[in-house]
């Protein structure tokens, strides 16, 4: 109801701002303020929205700075997760829907003993995500490290990325493979 918004205008948008580098206007938060932890520096353009409720943004690994990037007119879904391997850029005009995750951070290496040590993943185990303007991304989709979704593209639901999509095309799938190319929009 009306006192959410409120609350969310006076206490949720002005404490992410607090924890961002920068938030161009028109900043809309739906519910709360995102989950943000570790070493990750964001940037939000003009007119971002946030669904905010249980979405997450946070850096893989602590020890070097991550940076995450929302361009201006950008949509991120319920329950949301940003996972930055080294950096995230969403574009202009993307829209994610609920339950999205990008995820640019392995979080354990391959070599099983590693693993039971507890080691980290290493600088393989990490990489940059870039979901280019215009793009859409379907409910429950997964875009893994060292991805690029071309600009326009649509990632079906469910699907999960882990090579690049081109620009104006439909991918869908575990793993996500090509079913369609769109036509070239007037003015593209």
């Amino acid at each position: 109801g009306p006192w959410r918004w409120i609350w969310s205008k006076l206490y949720h948008e002005p404490l992410l701002k607090l924890a961002c580098k920068s938030v161009g206007s028109g900043l809309l938060l739906y519910e709360d303020m995102p989950k943000i932890f570790g070493n990750i520096e964001i940037t939000l353009g003009n007119n971002v929205s946030l669904s905010g409720r249980q979405v997450w943004i946070g850096a893989g690994s602590v020890a070097v700075r991550k940076h995450l990037c929302i361009s201006d007119d950008s949509y991120l879904g319920h329950g949301t997760e940003l996972i930055c391997g080294t950096r995230i850029d969403i574009g202009r005009h993307v829209l994610i829907a609920n339950r999205v995750v990008l995820n640019g951070y392995d979080g354990h290496p391959i070599d099983p003993i590693a693993r039971a040590r507890g080691d980290s993943p290493g600088p393989d185990g990490e990489g940059p995500i870039r979901v280019c303007d215009y793009a859409w991304i379907g409910s429950d989709a997964a875009i893994l490290k060292n991805v690029t979704i071309g600009r326009g593209a649509i990632v079906a639901a469910g699907a999960i990325v882990t090579e690049d999509v081109p620009e104006l095309s439909v991918v869908a799938g575990v793993p996500a493979r090509l079913v369609k190319r769109l036509p070239v929009p007037a003015g593209w």
